[in-house]
């Protein structure tokens, strides 16, 4: 197994992507804290991936400091260390011209997508500094690489380049302590936050056509990715950004 002693926090995990990460890294052996700020979905996933003594799980709020701290306090108290750290607690806001964005909009698409990631990375890092290893891997989008005509995510979009400049710098600063740090930037991606937007049949048959591949990914597609980032398979690779979108972005 690929993961097998590792002790993985996984942030966002009540979400589609976060559900599949931590099913593909309990099956690779690894320890896996579970966080989201919904008790409700967090609970539903953790009856979904089954009563499993190397998982836990806690509700957070990833943009506020001392959840964050106290998820590290719980984690350590549990399996003693942290090894893996996966952020991938985001929101998006509904379609809207830049022009029309609203204050409260940009503060809560900046807390929870940048700030959400900012503070788990913060809170680790000293922990990885004096294990002498630690492997970071966080969730952009192919909207934080490059603005899409007729796509209204212009502030969400800035969120996710936000994320992708972070990640390089942390691999850059930390690879002296023997931290990797990476980026996932997907396209499309089949979850709960996507499924509202996939209910018009004509409109997600137009959507799969736009992609070479013909389809629009699926959460596993991003947990394959992660797993690969995670494991020893990559322990090379590091400030990376691995676009995932069928290769869409080859044609724009």
């Amino acid at each position: 197994m690929k993961l097998n002693g590792k002790v993985t926090i996984i942030t966002g995990a009540s979400g589609g992507i976060g559900k599949s990460v931590a099913q593909k890294v309990l099956e690779e052996g690894s320890k896996v804290v579970l966080v989201s700020r919904n008790k409700n979905k967090l609970k539903k996933t953790v009856e979904e991936l089954g009563k499993n003594d190397n998982l836990i799980h806690m509700a957070a709020d990833v943009s506020h400091e001392s959840e964050v701290l106290s998820v590290i306090e719980q984690t350590l108290t549990a399996f003693d260390k942290i090894d893996n750290l996966i952020n991938c607690a985001a929101i998006i806001n509904d379609p809207t011209p830049f022009h029309l964005m609203t204050e409260d909009q940009w503060t809560n698409l900046m807390n929870v997508n940048l700030k959400g990631t900012f503070q788990p990375i913060k809170a680790v890092i000293p922990l990885m500094i004096e294990q002498k290893s630690g492997n970071i891997i966080n969730i952009s989008s192919l909207l934080g690489i490059r603005a899409i005509p007729k796509v209204p995510f212009s502030v969400y979009g800035v969120t996710k380049a936000g994320i992708i400049m972070l990640t390089k710098s942390i691999a850059v600063e930390y690879g002296q302590y023997n931290i990797r740090c990476n980026c996932i930037a997907p396209s499309t991606i089949r979850s709960p936050m996507m499924e509202p937007y996939l209910q018009d049949e004509n409109a997600k048959r137009m959507l799969e056509g736009s992609f070479p591949l013909k389809r629009i990914g699926d959460p596993e597609d991003v947990a394959n990715a992660i797993l690969f980032l995670a494991s020893d398979d990559s322990k090379w690779i590091t400030g990376t950004v691995m676009t995932l979108d069928g290769g869409i972005s080859a044609k724009l």
